[in-house]
């Protein structure tokens, strides 16, 4: 995951959050609201090197727009680009076996809905060393943040008296 899709705006939900903002007119903003439901911390700590996931956080994100005047604004924007953002940030939803999001849409009015917008996530909860950070764990200082993941382009693989043998994109 890099650090512009999960940290410039947050968790998840601020991310898509975000992203719903960015394809409705401004006007709809104060009748939009979101949240975290059935919030679930899960123990699962990893050590990347340069940071490490302390858990993961399981919840359920609601999006929700009172008056959406689908007359001028279709829905099928909102909801269209709810899945391309799931598509192109979420890189665990399939690995968690995560449900497609769900919607609801009920008439308020003759021109406006009430749309609500269900989504299943299950993140990492990254921690990296601070000697002022609030967190205390494992004898040390840490602050939520993301870190950088090294992934190796090359390498030897070493056996008995044989040379080496390079491996990688360039070997």
């Amino acid at each position: 995951m890099s650090e512009e899709s999960q940290y410039s705006a947050g968790y998840y939900l601020k991310g898509l959050t975000n992203r719903v903002n960015g394809v409705v007119p401004k006007a709809l903003h104060k009748h939009f609201d979101s949240w975290m439901e059935d919030v679930e911390l899960i123990l699962a700590p990893k050590d990347y090197g340069t940071g490490r996931d302390i858990g993961q956080l399981s919840y359920k994100a609601v999006l929700s727009f009172e008056r959406f005047p689908f007359k001028k604004c279709a829905p099928e924007i909102v909801l269209a680009s709810v899945m391309a953002w799931l598509m192109d940030v979420d890189e665990h939803r399939h690995k968690f076996n995560l449900p497609d999001p769900t919607a609801d849409i009920e008439p308020e009015s003759e021109d406006c809905v009430e749309m609500v917008i269900e989504v299943e996530f299950r993140e990492p909860f990254m921690v990296v060393e601070d000697p002022n950070g609030p967190i205390e764990w494992d004898g040390k200082k840490w602050k939520v943040a993301p870190y950088e993941i090294w992934i190796a382009e090359h390498g030897d693989i070493i056996s008995g008296n044989n040379p080496p043998s390079p491996i990688g994109s360039d070997a």
